[in-house]
């Protein structure tokens, strides 16, 4: 009779796959980086200039009126080859630096929003000119805020989940014992002997030696066996090898 699974409790949370969350967060980062430098060649400021022989319109872009835009965009590329190089606590303060740097987006393109940055439009002002209050480009500070928020969630998911996301090469670090002389975790055989063969030598083991080379995986009291083959199992070793002549 087989015991039926655990059914999961109402309202749990199931956690999110690693492999999946780290491809969200790299497409998080990428998006975030192509955001923001969009943001830093859209319009932010524009201004209308009363002159003779008629009136003409002033602009700034995002380069010019928020300059970091496109360090923002270079930091979101650089965590992904953060996150790639690292594990546990690294990526945790790669997580925290693109967090507060995302926070810092969202909060300059409302400001950019709320306060033109009329000072970052160019001086060309004629005799007779009259230029009017400067005016927010609505595309702009949006990307802007857009491109920090993607930052700011790729950031706290990698912060949040840095130690369940997967290690750059980690499917071929062979398996160490437990602290203690314990043996390493056993995995099931798989039914295909081909899929076992390459799943032994992924674990770093001799799939044609024998299982009972290693010291360590030999039962206790056992003695290793002779050249010439294995012992009769007598304790006190009368009766040869096997393969002797009758």
């Amino acid at each position: 009779m087989t015991t039926p699974e655990p059914r999961p409790r109402a309202g749990a949370v199931r956690a999110p796959a690693p492999g999946r969350l780290f491809g969200a967060i790299v497409v998080l980062l990428l998006a975030a980086a192509v955001v923001l430098w969009g943001a830093s060649r859209a319009t932010w400021v524009s201004q209308v200039v009363e002159g003779i022989p008629a009136p003409r319109t002033i602009t700034a872009d995002g380069a010019t009126a928020e300059p970091i835009l496109v360090p923002w965009a270079l930091l979101c590329l650089a965590a992904v080859g953060g996150l790639l190089a690292t594990s546990g606590w690294g990526r945790r303060v790669v997580g925290t630096l693109v967090s507060v740097a995302g926070l810092w987006a969202v909060l300059r393109g409302v400001a950019g929003l709320a306060d033109p940055a009329s000072e970052a439009l160019p001086v060309g002002v004629r005799p007779g000119d009259r230029p009017l209050p400067a005016e927010a480009v609505l595309a702009g500070p949006s990307l802007g805020v857009l491109g920090g928020a993607l930052m700011l969630g790729a950031g706290l998911l990698a912060a949040r989940f840095a130690a369940v996301l997967p290690r750059l090469g980690a499917r071929y670090d062979a398996p160490t014992r437990a602290a203690g002389g314990g043996a390493a975790e056993v995995r099931p055989t798989p039914a295909d002997p081909d899929r076992a063969l390459w799943e032994a030598l992924d674990e770093g083991h001799d799939p044609t030696g024998d299982p009972l080379a290693d010291p360590a995986d030999r039962p206790a009291g056992r003695a290793p066996d002779p050249p010439g083959g294995r012992a009769s199992g007598r304790p006190d070793g009368v009766g040869g090898t096997e393969g002797a002549a009758g």
